[in-house]
């Protein structure tokens, strides 16, 4: 391990050690169909119901258990982006990317799953009491939502047949009044994620069976500012991989996009994240900046607010069967750097206790992160959690793993960071 950066793991129960992270709370998604082994199985497990909960914090020892969660149905199969906030963290739109099994249905084949079709809409101004209030449908089989700043307009990617970008524009309740169609220039083809940037002029796309990286532009109405169609803008960017999720830095100069190389499986390579340049002062190509490679079956990364550091979580091949010499149950965190030029420089990949983790996220200060496991590897009654940790940003990143944890029952698979309302 490099000198310069480590990671420090201690094996320990709950202990009465406050949790270090600068935020209102954290919401999370948790799948009770797909089961911990399922993409070795290619079957899904029916356990129970789908649900999303939250805690609060500051976390105390003696009130670590009083989350509230309730029943909404998501998935995490085929789920770039789950979950999308209105700017005052009061109301949530939560993504159903498949539909809900039958209630005695058992050992389901991955193909032929029901198809999704809705955004459930949660009211989570208490967070010690989440409130389920409607839902409204969506394109088939949606896979990433993305909110504006102004929360006017909520983006949809999806595989529906000529809906695969759909725009709802928004009342001042949230609720969606009307859709406005993808790009007419646009070929059909199923978009899994879909990104503002954060001027909100143009939208990107990615559609990961084509490999492909699209621009949208925005077009709005001069005096009512409301958009009344969207327009190609560039050329697409062609990449050698397979891309599965993407974000912008917080300046909107560079575009960061997470390669998993081949469909997750117990035989994939090593992942990577391309850095995109896009061309937004005329109709001319986008440019690739730099590269760097990550472990095997990158899940979820995030920019720390600073700017100068990516943190990636690689499922590795912790969710094969059986657990064994060849598989420990371990995935792991690659830690990269980023320049003002661009340039991405993988620092290390550390090792993680954990199968299948697939959320990520930074408080608000940036000195402390989070990562979602969807089981641990314990004997007994299964368990998932949430492991926190300490960041040092800069050059010579510095990762503390902190001495409490957040237990949940398994099938975890999504992290939200609330801030303060």
């Amino acid at each position: 391990m490099k000198n310069f950066l480590f990671l420090l793991f201690s094996f320990y129960s709950v202990s009465a050690q406050t949790i270090n992270f600068d935020a209102k709370g954290l919401i999370y998604l948790q799948d009770s169909d797909f089961g911990t082994f399922s993409y070795s199985s290619k079957k899904i497990d029916k356990a129970g119901f789908d649900k999303m909960g939250a805690f609060m914090f500051p976390l105390q020892y003696e009130d670590s258990y009083t989350n509230s969660e309730q029943i909404v149905s998501n998935s995490i199969i085929d789920n770039f982006k789950s979950i999308a906030l209105k700017s005052d963290n009061r109301l949530c739109y939560v993504l159903e990317t498949k539909g809900a099994l039958k209630k005695d249905e058992k050992n389901a084949p991955f193909a032929g799953l029901p198809d999704g079709g809705y955004v459930s809409v949660v009211d989570i101004s208490n967070l010690r009491n989440l409130k389920p209030d409607y839902r409204f449908p969506v394109a088939l089989n949606p896979k990433a939502i993305a909110l504006n700043k102004t929360n006017e307009y909520l983006a949809v990617a999806a595989e529906g047949y000529n809906q695969e970008l759909q725009i709802f524009e928004l009342n001042e309740f949230g609720k969606p009044i009307r859709v406005i169609a993808k790009p007419s220039q646009m070929a059909n083809g199923s978009v899994s994620d879909v990104i503002w940037h954060p001027k909100e002029d143009y939208l990107v796309y990615i559609r990961q069976d084509t490999r492909e990286i699209g621009l949208v532009k925005i077009i709005k109405d001069g005096p009512t500012q409301k958009i009344i169609r969207l327009e190609l803008s560039g050329s697409t960017i062609k990449l050698d991989g397979v891309p599965k999720t993407g974000l912008f830095t917080n300046d909107g100069k560079y575009f960061l996009v997470l390669d998993t190389h081949n469909q997750i499986s117990s035989e994939a390579s090593n992942g990577q994240v391309f850095v995109v340049k896009f061309n937004l002062e005329d109709q001319g190509s986008h440019s690739l900046i730099s590269k760097a490679f990550v472990e095997e079956n990158p899940t979820a990364m995030v920019i720390n607010p600073d700017g100068n550091n990516v943190l990636v979580v690689n499922a590795k091949k912790s969710f094969d069967f059986p657990i064994n010499e060849r598989n420990s149950g371990r995935s792991s965190l690659s830690v990269l750097g980023l320049s003002a030029d661009g340039t991405l420089t993988n620092k290390n990949n550390l090792s993680l206790s954990g199968i299948l983790p697939s959320g990520i996220s930074f408080d608000k200060t940036g000195k402390n992160f989070a990562i979602s496991f969807f089981q641990y590897l314990d004997f007994g009654k299964p368990s998932a959690g949430i492991d926190f940790y300490k960041f040092s940003a800069g050059q010579n990143p510095r990762i503390e793993k902190q001495a409490a944890r957040i237990n949940t029952t398994k099938g975890v698979h999504f992290l939200k960071v609330i801030e303060d309302f």
